[in-house]
């Protein structure tokens, strides 16, 4: 699943970039401000901006891709966390683990010695 979403992204990006290099000599007009009525002349007015469709291309791309990075930081950041807790608790039980087994080591290597001491004292 993994490798069919990179795979599926790699190609939106080829496909990108293949746009791009088809109509970098094309250029695009765009209206980047609201209309305006003049009354004297009664003409409707736009703010027009002409891009080079190459870089409105390009520029999506790049929004696109930090605005991707941008949503999946918190839920990687989640899943780091929930990661180093989960270790955090690996190591607690380990610890616990290895301190049991140390004490059981210490309660038999005493009975040995009191099974000793008492062998010796009933002879």
């Amino acid at each position: 699943m993994k490798f069919m979403l990179q795979l599926i992204a790699f190609l939106a990006i080829f496909g990108v970039i293949f746009l791009t290099i088809l109509n970098g000599s094309d250029t695009i007009t765009l209206q980047v401000w609201a209309p305006h009525y003049d009354a004297m002349s009664q003409t409707v007015e736009h703010a027009t901006k002409t891009f080079s469709l190459a870089f409105l291309l390009l520029s999506v791309l790049g929004a696109g891709i930090i605005s991707g990075i941008c949503l999946f930081i918190p839920f990687y950041l989640a899943q780091t966390e929930q990661l180093f807790a989960y270790k955090r608790e690996l190591e607690k039980s380990s610890i616990i683990t290895d301190s049991s087994n140390s004490q059981v080591k210490v309660l038999q290597a005493k009975i040995e010695v009191l099974e000793k001491a008492l062998k010796e004292a009933l002879k």
